[in-house]
């Protein structure tokens, strides 16, 4: 009896979950805090991935955008990928 993960319910928790990251990374970098789940070099790596990103209030929605949307599709291949694996067994 193989369990199934929700692709809809993936999908949501992985754009909620890396929109609030990026958003709150480039609030960080915008008000030069040192935190420790924060790098400065790491950021700027995340940066030149996601065009519009910057250290700005404009760059935290940005964040949010590109987060939610990156995180969203990634869920929902991660749970599918996993239905599709664990159905293959059965």
């Amino acid at each position: 009896m193989a369990t199934t993960l929700s692709v809809k319910g993936l999908a949501i928790t992985g754009a909620v979950f890396w929109g609030v990251y990026l958003g709150l990374a480039a609030l960080v970098a915008s008000v030069n805090v040192s935190l420790p789940w924060f790098s400065p070099n790491m950021f700027g790596m995340l940066m030149d991935l996601y065009p519009g990103l910057a250290p700005s209030v404009v760059g935290v929605f940005v964040g949010l955008l590109w987060g939610a949307l990156c995180g969203a599709v990634c869920g929902a291949i991660l749970a599918w990928l996993y239905n599709w694996a664990s159905a293959s067994y059965d």
